[in-house]
């Protein structure tokens, strides 16, 4: 299903990395913003595809255990941070965390989707993806990783308002109590 026109989204340079993608309006919190979109791929086909270098290790979104969306650009191009300003829900869909003002920068905490299968990566050859943060946000943690590796609070609070997709909450509500 197409989605709704997504003209009022806007890739440019970003102070967190690269290029970021931005609003050209201003969305309230709760909305949803878009679809993420991309092809799907078991964790099999997309270590295949990060092995032959058609992809890199840190673009596939986790979207349920072992599989994962290889990202279209608009979507590859959505920054993370500590302290984002979206999330996800559902599978895929990308919702306002709080409101946003025309011109910011859209983000979410790229640790909200990660719970990689640490075996079958290192069995492969590869390592878990992590990267330096330079979201500069005051909640910054220096690094993203595993979702398992952030503070307990901040497990707490993506878990208790919901803000992560329906895998991932399944995954860590049935194992702690929150």
């Amino acid at each position: 299903m197409p989605q709704k026109n997504l003209s009022f989204l806007h890739i440019k340079n970003s102070y967190i990395a690269g290029n970021g993608v931005f609003s050209k309006k201003n969305i309230l919190k709760g909305k949803r913003i878009c679809f993420l979109e991309g092809k799907r791929y078991s964790l099999k086909e997309m270590i295949n595809i990060v092995n032959e270098g058609k992809e890199d290790p840190a673009d596939p979104l986790g979207i349920d255990e072992e599989l994962y969306l290889d990202l279209d650009e608009l979507f590859r191009t959505i920054n993370h941070s500590c302290d984002p300003n979206a999330f996800i829900r559902g599978k895929n869909e990308l919702v306002a965390l709080r409101n946003i003002t025309k011109g910011e920068e859209l983000t979410y905490d790229y640790s909200t989707t990660m719970n990689d299968n640490e075996e079958k990566i290192k069995k492969a050859g590869h390592e878990l993806w992590t990267c330096k943060c330079n979201c500069k946000s005051s909640l910054c943690r220096g690094v993203i990783d595993q979702f398992k590796t952030l503070p307990k609070e901040r497990q707490k609070f993506y878990i208790r308002n919901r803000f992560m997709p329906d895998f991932m909450l399944k995954m860590f509500t049935v194992s702690e109590q929150y």
